[in-house]
């Protein structure tokens, strides 16, 4: 609460007018909302390519559409040919996530770059529903795919980082989390996790109902829990990958992940029937950012230098991502389920790279 109640004296600095000249960034997410903004951002900022990664096809090309016209640029009196791209990306699906990976290692194979990705795709729900995997809907959109998403990218923006003549900066691999986990406590909050397995116990409709009667918000706010321990998972991966594999031409990427804030965006879908409470709505008109200004957080978080690494972002600063994350039992916590998440992994992809 107090993190919502001090938003308004936290105005964000966009970055300098060339901070993504000639890059090629990626926003899954992007046909709406804070991800939409993003790649507008992104455009605006220099970028020569954005790709959306979006799960309706035609509501990403009316996005492009509208960012396009928005953004036209000139260099020396001509107008740029930055090119934005739509590409099907349905988070609800192992077989949708693997198959925008591999159309991303065949751009890299044909010596396309890639040097940003935000992982921005996720949703926030009342209502019990499976995806066709068998996984609670919740925990295979924010978690599982975004696992899968995180780890096939890493060695493509490694790989691409290649293709960059005279690259000074790493890639970035931007998982997009929330300040929302705050609210969680080890003695009434996420008590699936002492569980013997955390992700079968979170799979469970009986305990999501029981959860969403005591506390709505929680369902969400463990699904952004777990986006940091998979976060901090993955910069470790990005770490162990380094050595074997950089030369002189590749650059380790950085891993980071970030709040935007408390946002006036859509997460709550309405073309799921859902609405967000009247209490939830009344503190968005009252408090939270446009989706403009959160978007910048993530812009920002693109461009941190090495020391972000691993760590949480806040208002544009290394933030500390609290108890949860931090203590003893959240790193135990996070330990057990990435364990379980890889193993879940490993079976929807044998060639898998952990």
């Amino acid at each position: 609460m107090l993190h919502t109640l001090a938003l308004p004296f936290h105005k964000l600095k966009i970055p300098p007018g060339a901070s993504f000249a000639g890059q090629t960034v990626l926003c899954t997410g992007s046909n709406t909302g804070v991800g939409r903004e993003a790649c507008r951002h992104a455009l605006q900022l220099g970028a020569s390519k954005v790709i959306m990664g979006v799960r309706t096809v035609s509501k990403g090309e009316e996005a492009k559409r509208d960012i396009l016209a928005s953004t036209t640029r000139t260099t020396a009196g001509k107008e740029d040919d930055a090119t934005v791209e739509v590409w099907p990306l349905d988070m609800e699906s192992f077989e949708s996530v693997k198959s925008f990976a591999r159309r991303l290692e065949q751009h890299v194979g044909a010596g396309g770059r890639l040097d940003v990705a935000i992982l921005n795709a996720g949703m926030a729900t009342g209502k019990w529903a499976t995806t066709p995997d068998g996984w609670e809907k919740t925990l295979q959109v924010n978690n599982l795919s975004t696992a899968l998403l995180s780890l096939k990218l890493v060695p493509l923006l490694e790989r691409a980082s290649a293709n960059a003549q005279n690259r000074d900066c790493n890639p970035h691999l931007v998982i997009v989390a929330s300040d929302i986990h705050l609210m969680l406590n080890y003695k009434t909050s996420f008590q699936e996790r002492l569980a013997e397995n955390v992700l079968q116990a979170l799979n469970d409709k009986r305990g999501f109902e029981k959860g969403q009667a005591a506390n709505p918000a929680e369902r969400y706010a463990v699904s952004k829990l777990l986006d940091i321990y998979i976060a901090i998972e993955v910069a470790r991966v990005a770490e162990a990958a380094s050595p074997s594999t950089n030369t002189s031409q590749t650059k380790q990427v950085v891993v980071n992940y970030v709040t935007p804030g408390f946002c006036k965006s859509d997460l709550v879908s309405p073309a799921r029937g859902e609405k967000a409470p009247l209490m939830l709505r009344i503190m968005q008109w009252l408090l939270a950012r446009n989706v403009v200004e959160g978007s910048v957080a993530y812009i920002d978080a693109a461009l941190k230098g090495p020391e972000s690494h691993g760590k949480f972002l806040e208002n544009q600063v290394i933030a500390d991502p609290g108890p949860m994350v931090t203590g003893d039992e959240g790193i135990r916590t996070r330990q057990k389920l990435w364990g379980e998440i890889v193993e879940v992994l490993k079976k929807v992809d044998p060639e898998l790279v952990v």
